[in-house]
């Protein structure tokens, strides 16, 4: 995406400069628009087109969670204790390790030297800052809480870092089993079967159904070996990529929803992740419009997804959020109750905080179910593959041997 440098006055008339990432000029002048800017001029950046290697690595560098959770607790600090956000943000460019988080702080400071608010800057850079991060940033401005924000985003984030930790150590041990699966299928196909082909093919006599199987693997394996590489690099690539539209999207989620022992997780987590996130917006003082708005963007269940903008246009209809989640019938009678007596006695972020221990007790004992459920078919998983292999090698040994007889 080009970089378009600009000047332009805020609706003071304080002239300020800066620069800003759009598809085209015109996209460029409707984001300044849409930040309250009017723009005086605006300049596409030229761009050198020659090979850097640094360049290009930077575009597959990350800015991980727990990196962004530091970063926010220290800014949070900082500008708590009475030090000028810039003069924070420099401070925090120090010390980054990581170049993409430190090259996205000095563009922010840029930024806000030629006059731009802290939320219009983050909002530049949406592969590092998400939409719930910007908008509780642009909150904490309005409200002059920057502070208060920025620690609900960090609890918001540390509680998400917490669940994928949780489903990580649910789901270690049978990623290690799989892969030392495969890893001892591929030695056994590339070095060990190859051996024993050579002592088979000398005997005049029918090879069983498992060895002839294996032999046609590694026939195939060891012609082209060449071909299972590229798969396995490009494969993961394509599919990402294909994820990320919607129709990869609409497909992946059916899928999802039907595995009989991921559903109620994938379920439970969206469903705590949207409610404990309703709270912390609402709670930095963004309207509840906005709010379901953003929610609904930042969901990765498309089905959630679909439903809180059915809920969306209900409620500017004029209905309740209670009875906006009635209709959706993604919500059970319990939750469509508290937040209800929580709109009626205006207690809404109580009952919403008490919503979300729900989803946690339903998403902790579905990660438990996922342990329990997956230690029994992995374990059946195992002993059919042994029992192929086994069968592969010995059966012509025993043949061979009745044949000698």
């Amino acid at each position: 995406m080009p970089t378009f440098r600009y000047r332009a006055r805020d609706r003071m008339g304080k002239p300020l400069n800066g620069s800003i990432d759009a598809p085209d000029l015109q996209g460029a002048g409707d984001q300044l628009y849409h930040l309250g800017y009017f723009p005086i001029s605006i300049e596409e950046e030229e761009k050198s087109f020659s090979l850097n290697l640094s360049e290009l690595w930077k575009r597959f560098q990350k800015v991980n969670l727990e990196e962004l959770i530091f970063f926010t607790q220290q800014l949070s600090t900082l500008y708590k204790a009475g030090l000028p956000l810039l003069t924070g943000l420099e401070s925090l460019k120090e010390q980054t390790e990581n170049k993409k988080l430190k090259e996205t702080i000095e563009g922010i400071c840029r930024q806000i030297e030629g006059g731009t608010t802290l939320f219009a800057s983050m909002s530049q850079y949406p592969d590092v800052f998400s939409p719930i991060y910007v908008n509780m940033v642009r909150a904490g401005e309005l409200s002059g809480r920057l502070g208060e924000s920025l620690d609900r985003f960090v609890a918001l984030a540390d509680r998400e870092l917490r669940t994928r930790q949780k489903i990580k150590d649910a789901t270690r041990y049978p990623k290690i089993v799989i892969l030392s699966v495969v890893v001892a299928f591929i030695v056994l196909i590339s070095f060990v079967f190859p051996r024993f082909s050579q002592v088979f093919a000398r005997f005049n006599t029918p090879l069983p159904l498992p060895t002839r199987m294996m032999m046609g693997i590694n026939h195939v394996f060891q012609s082209y070996w060449y071909i299972f590489l590229i798969f396995l690099f490009i494969t993961p690539l394509l599919l990402k990529n294909y994820l990320r539209t919607e129709t990869g999207r609409a497909v992946w989620e059916k899928i999802k929803m039907r595995l009989p022992i991921f559903s109620s997780l994938f379920l439970a987590g969206a469903l705590s992740r949207f409610a404990h996130s309703l709270v912390m917006l609402n709670r930095s003082g963004i309207p509840l419009l906005q709010t379901l708005e953003v929610t609904s963007k930042t969901t990765e269940n498309l089905t959630l997804s679909e439903s809180i903008e059915k809920m969306i246009q209900r409620i500017r209809e004029g209905a309740s959020l209670a009875d906006a989640m009635r209709e959706t019938g993604k919500f059970t009678p319990l939750i469509i109750q508290m937040v209800s007596v929580g709109e009626s006695s205006g207690a809404l972020d109580e009952m919403m905080m008490r919503v979300t221990e729900y989803y946690d007790l339903q998403l902790e004992n579905a990660i438990k179910k996922l342990s329990s459920s997956i230690e029994p078919l992995l374990t059946l998983f195992l002993g059919l593959v042994v029992l192929f292999l086994a069968l592969a090698v010995f059966l012509p040994w025993w043949n061979m041997a009745s044949l000698f007889r």
